[in-house]
C-alpha cells in the first residue's frame, strides 16, 4: 500500500482521537462523564494490552507455545482474586491526593523523597525500552504493510514522521491540567476508544484467517506441522510459575496501569464490575493467538518473516488491503495508547519526585519562585516528554536489530515488579520501615540487573542458573526472593521514624479511619497564611487560590484575618499542592514556608479516634433526629385513628337522633374501646420515653416467673375461649423454686404484650399459643409459641423497633408496634435477652432470658 495512503491514514486516527477526546473533555458533571461507568474504566485498564500483546504474543507461539498465557493470566488473576487490594491502593490515593506509583511507595514509607526519586528512575530504566518497544512495532508494521525499506539515517525513514506526530499528540493532550490528581476525562476516554479498536481488529484478522481462509483451528494446526503447545518447554511448570508472578504482581504497578487504575477512577464501585469486564476483555483478545501463529508459521516462516508480525503478514499474504489497514490501526492503537499513558505518567514521576524534590529543597529557590511553580512544573513536564519520546526513540533505532517485543517486555515486567514486596505487604503490616524498602528495592533490582546484563559482556552467572529457567525467569526467582528477603529483613533491624509510624498506621487501617484522615487535621507548628495563598497561587493563580482558601475557611469557621494559618488550612494546603506535585513535594514545599513540629504515632492515633468518635457521634445524633420524626409522626397518625373515629361516631349519633337503641348502643361500645386505645397507646408512649430516657422506675425484687404467667394470662382465659385458641401453660421443665430479680408488673405487661400479639395472629378455631418454662445453672427462659402466620427472618430485629409492624398480608388486627420495642427494653434493663425464632407460616417463638438471683 501507498507510503502515503497509510501515513495519511495515521495521522487522521491521532486527529479522530484527540477530537473525541476533547469532546469527552467538555462533558462535564457527574451525570455527563463519559468516564465515571464500570466499563470505560475496564477498558482503560486495557491499556496494559500494548503492542507486546497485539504482535507479539502470536510470535511467541511458534517458539515458545502457550508460556504467554502469563502474560494474562497474572493480571487477570490479580483483577479477580486481589481487587480488595486494588481497592485498598484506590482509597489511600485519594485520601493522600497520590499521583503516581513513586508517589504511592514514598508516602506510604514516611514521605521519603530518596526513596521516591529511586522509584522514578527505575521506572524510567524499565519505561524507556519499553516504549521504545511500541515505537519498533509502529515502524515495523508500517514498513511491512507499505512495503518501505528506511535508509540508514533516522531522518530517511518515514515512520520518523509518526514519532514527531505521536510526540506533538502527547504534549497537546499530556499536560493540558496542572492538577495530576484531577481526572483527565478525554485522555481516559480516548484509551477507551482505542482498547476497543484494538480487540475488534485482533478478532476481525483471527476470524478471517480461521474461519474463512481455513474451516477451523484444525486445517491450520495441520499446515503448520506443529505440535499442540505445551506449558512444559524447558523448565516446565517452574517458568510458567515464576512468569505468571512476574506478570501478576508488576500489573499495577507499571506507571500508567497505576494511573488509569488508581488515580483515574471516580468511583470504587466501579472496581466490582471491572474486575470480571477486565478480565472477560483478556479472554477475548486471547481467542485467536493460536490459531494467528500457527497459520503464520505455515505461510510465512520460509520467507523469514520476524515472527512478531505474523498478525499484519497474513492478510497481505491473502491480499486482503483492507483488512491489512484495519490490522495495522489496531497494531497502531495498541502502541499509541500505551506510549501515550506511560510518557505522561513518567513525565509525571520525574518532575514530581525526581526533579522537583532537588529543587523545593532549597528554600531559596521557594522563596523566590513561589509564584511561578506551577508554570515550571507544567513547562517541566513538557520538556521530560520530549526527552523521553527522543530516548525511547533512540532505543528502538540503536537496538532495533537485536532484540523482540517479548524479550523487552518481560525485562520492563521484571524490573517494575521489584517495586511489590515493599508495596504488598507495606500495605498489611505496619512495622515494614523506609530503610527496609528502599534494600529490598536496590538489591531487588541490582541483582536483576546483574543476571540479565553480565553474559551479554562476557561474565559467566552460571552459579546462579537454575536447571530448565530461561534467564528472564532464572532473574526473576532471585530477584524476587532476594529482594523480599532484604526487605523482612532490615525492616526488623531497623526503626521506624515518627513520620514513617504515622504514615503506616495511616495506610494499613485505612477503611478503619477513612473519614477521620479526611477531616482530622494532622500537622502541628506555625505557617503564614501569606506563604501558603503564594505557594497554591503558584499553581492554581491567585483568584482561584484565595477562593479556595475562603470555601475551605468558610465551611470550617476559620478566620483568615491572622497572620499564622490555622493548623486544619495548612492541613487542606498541602492535600492541594499534592494533586500538583505529588504528596513528597508538598511535603517539601510546607516544610520550607513553615515550621513544623512532629506528631508521635499514639497522638496520630489519639486524634483519628477522637475523630471517629465524634463522626460515629454526630451520626447517632442524627439517627436519633430521624427516629424522633418518625415516632413524633406515628404517634399522630396512631393518636389521630381513634380521635377521629370517635369524632365521627359521635357526630352521627348528634346528627341522627332516630338511631335505634341497639345501633346506638353498638356505637356507644365502639367510642369505649377507642377510647380504651386511645388511653392504651398514650401510657403505652409515657413508658416508652420514660424507659429511653432512663427515667422509668424499677421495683427490683426476686420474682416467680410461675407467678408471673399466672398474673398474665388471667386476662386472656376468656379472650381465648372466646377465639377458640388453645392456651396452654407448661411449668414441667422447672423443677426448682429458684426466682429471677426483676419487677413484678413489668414482667407481666411484658408476657401480655406477646400473648396479646400471638392471639391476634393465629387462626380462630385451630390456634394455639404455648408457654413455657425452662432452666439451666444461670438462667431462666420464658418460652412462648403460637402456630400463627409467623414472621420473614429478615424482619427479626425490626420488630423490636419503635411502631414497626411487619407487612403481612395475613394479618387481621392492627396494633400501636409499641409492645415488642417496651418489653425488650424492660428485659434488657433487667440484664436478660428477648429474640424471636419464626418463618412465614410457621408461627413464632419467642424466648426470654433472665438471670436467676
Amino acid at each position: 500500500m501507498s507510503t502515503w495512503i497509510i501515513f495519511i491514514l495515521s495521522i487522521s486516527y491521532l486527529g479522530v482521537l484527540f477530537f473525541l477526546a476533547a469532546w469527552a473533555e467538555k462533558q462535564t458533571g457527574p451525570k455527563k462523564s463519559l468516564i465515571n461507568n464500570p466499563l470505560i474504566y475496564a477498558l482503560s485498564l486495557a491499556i496494559y494490552c500494548s503492542a507486546w500483546t497485539f504482535y507479539g504474543s502470536v510470535g511467541q507461539v511458534s517458539t515458545n507455545g502457550i508460556s504467554f498465557l502469563t502474560v494474562y493470566f497474572g493480571p487477570t488473576l490479580v483483577m479477580i482474586l486481589a481487587w480488595g487490594f486494588v481497592r485498598k491502593m484506590i482509597r489511600i490515593s485519594k485520601i493522600h491526593h497520590i499521583t503516581n506509583i513513586a508517589d504511592f511507595i514514598s508516602t506510604r514509607f514516611g514521605k521519603d523523597n530518596r526513596l521516591g526519586q529511586i522509584i522514578t528512575l527505575i521506572s524510567v530504566i524499565a519505561g524507556i525500552p519499553y516504549i521504545g518497544l511500541q515505537l519498533k512495532a509502529i515502524s515495523q508494521s508500517f514498513d511491512l504493510i507499505t512495503q518501505n525499506n528506511p535508509g540508514d539515517q533516522f531522518y530517511q525513514d518515514p515512520s520518523f514522521l509518526l514519532f514527531i506526530a505521536i510526540t506533538v499528540f502527547i504534549l497537546t493532550l499530556g499536560p493540558r491540567k496542572f492538577n495530576s490528581s484531577e481526572k483527565h476525562q478525554g485522555m481516559i476516554f480516548a484509551i477507551g476508544i482505542e482498547s476497543i479498536i484494538k480487540i475488534l481488529a485482533f478478532l476481525a484478522v483471527g476470524i478471517y484467517i480461521t474461519y474463512s481462509i481455513h474451516s477451523g483451528w484444525d486445517e491450520i494446526i495441520q499446515k503448520a506441522h506443529l505440535a499442540i503447545p505445551s506449558i512444559q518447554v524447558q523448565g516446565g511448570y517452574g517458568n510458567w510459575f515464576i512468569q505468571l508472578v512476574i506478570c501478576g504482581v508488576s500489573f499495577l504497578f507499571l506507571p500508567r496501569v497505576f494511573h488509569v487504575a488508581v488515580v483515574e477512577i471516580n468511583e470504587e464501585e466501579n472496581l466490582k464490575q471491572a474486575s470480571w469486564i477486565f478480565p472477560l476483555y483478556m479472554v477475548m483478545i486471547n481467542l485467536f493467538v493460536i490459531p494467528l501463529g500457527f497459520a503464520g508459521y505455515a505461510y510465512l516462516h520460509p520467507s523469514g518473516l520476524n515472527p512478531d508480525l505474523y498478525v499484519l503478514g497474513l492478510p497481505l499474504y491473502f491480499s486482503s488491503k483492507t483488512l491489512a489497514a484495519i490490522v495495522y490501526i489496531g497494531g497502531f492503537s495498541a502502541a499509541t495508547g500505551m506510549v501515550i499513558m506511560e510518557t505522561i505518567a513518567i513525565s509525571s514521576m520525574i518532575s514530581n519526585n525526581l526533579f522537583m524534590p532537588l529543587l523545593l529543597q532549597r528554600k531559596a529557590f521557594v522563596e523566590q519562585n513561589q509564584e511561578k511553580l506551577g508554570s515550571i512544573i507544567h513547562n517541566l513536564r513538557r520538556l521530560f516528554i520530549v526527552a523521553i519520546m527522543v530516548m525511547a526513540y533512540a532505543h528502538y533505532r540503536i537496538n532495533e536489530d537485536f532484540v523482540n517485543l517479548v524479550s523487552i517486555g518481560m525485562t520492563s515486567f521484571l524490573i517494575v515488579a521489584q517495586f511489590a514486596p515493599a508495596t504488598i505487604i507495606g500495605l498489611y503490616w505496619k512495622n515494614a520501615t523506609r530503610t527496609g524498602a528502599l534494600a529490598g528495592i536496590l538489591i531487588g533490582f541490582s541483582i536483576c540487573c546483574a543476571l540479565l546484563l553480565l553474559p551479554g559482556l562476557g561474565i559467566s552467572v552460571d552459579a546462579f542458573r537454575i536447571a530448565g529457567f530461561n534467564p528472564i525467569t532464572n532473574a526473576g526467582y532471585w530477584s524476587l526472593s532476594l529482594n523480599t528477603f532484604a526487605f523482612l529483613s532490615v525492616s526488623i533491624l531497623t526503626k521506624q521514624s515518627a513520620k514513617e509510624a504515622n504514615q503506616a498506621y495511616l495506610f494499613v487501617d485505612v477503611f478503619a479511619y477513612t473519614q477521620s484522615v479526611e477531616n482530622t487535621t494532622l500537622w502541628r507548628g506555625k505557617a503564614k497564611l501569606k506563604d501558603l495563598k503564594n505557594a497554591l497561587a503558584g499553581f492554581m493563580g491567585k483568584i482561584k487560590a484565595e477562593a479556595n482558601l475562603k470555601q475551605f475557611a468558610a465551611l470550617h469557621q476559620i478566620s483568615l484575618q491572622e497572620t499564622y494559618a490555622d493548623p486544619r488550612i495548612v492541613n487542606n494546603t498541602e492535600k492541594m499542592l499534592a494533586g500538583f506535585v505529588g504528596s513528597t513535594s508538598a511535603r517539601l514545599i510546607i516544610s520550607a514556608i513553615s515550621k513544623e513540629e512532629n506528631i508521635g504515632v499514639s497522638e496520630v492515633v489519639d486524634l483519628l479516634q477522637k475523630s471517629r468518635d465524634l463522626q460515629q457521634s454526630n451520626y447517632d445524633l442524627r439517627k436519633l433526629d430521624a427516629q424522633k420524626n418518625e415516632f413524633l409522626t406515628t404517634v399522630t397518625h396512631e393518636i389521630r385513628s381513634p380521635i377521629t373515629s370517635i369524632r365521627s361516631l359521635s357526630e352521627i349519633m348528634v346528627d341522627h337522633e332516630d338511631i335505634s337503641p341497639e345501633e346506638r348502643k353498638k356505637f356507644l361500645d365502639t367510642i369505649i374501646q377507642e377510647a380504651d386505645r386511645l388511653s392504651r397507646l398514650v401510657n403505652q408512649v409515657l413508658d416508652l420515653e420514660k424507659l429511653d430516657a432512663g427515667k422509668e422506675k424499677f421495683r427490683i425484687e426476686p420474682v416467680l416467673l410461675e407467678a408471673i404467667i399466672e398474673k398474665a394470662t388471667q386476662n386472656f382465659v376468656a379472650i381465648a375461649q372466646q377465639n377458640q385458641v388453645s392456651l396452654t401453660v407448661d411449668l414441667s421443665q422447672k423443677r426448682t423454686q429458684r426466682k429471677v430479680l426483676g419487677d413484678f408488673e413489668k414482667l407481666v405487661q411484658v408476657v401480655i404484650n406477646i400473648v396479646s400479639n400471638a392471639i391476634k395472629n393465629v387462626e380462630p378455631g385451630s390456634g394455639k399459643i404455648d408457654i413455657r418454662l425452662k432452666e439451666n445453672a444461670t438462667h431462666i427462659c420464658l418460652e412462648i409459641e403460637d402456630n400463627g402466620i409467623g414472621i420473614d427472618p429478615k424482619f427479626h430485629d425490626q420488630i423490636f423497633e419503635k411502631f414497626k409492624q411487619v407487612d403481612n398480608p395475613n394479618r387481621k388486627i392492627e396494633s400501636s408496634g409499641l409492645g415488642l420495642s417496651i418489653s425488650k427494653k424492660i428485659i434488657e434493663h433487667l440484664h436478660g435477652s428477648i429474640q424471636v425464632q419464626s418463618a412465614l407460616g410457621q408461627g413464632a417463638l419467642f424466648l426470654i432470658k433472665l438471670p436467676i438471683e
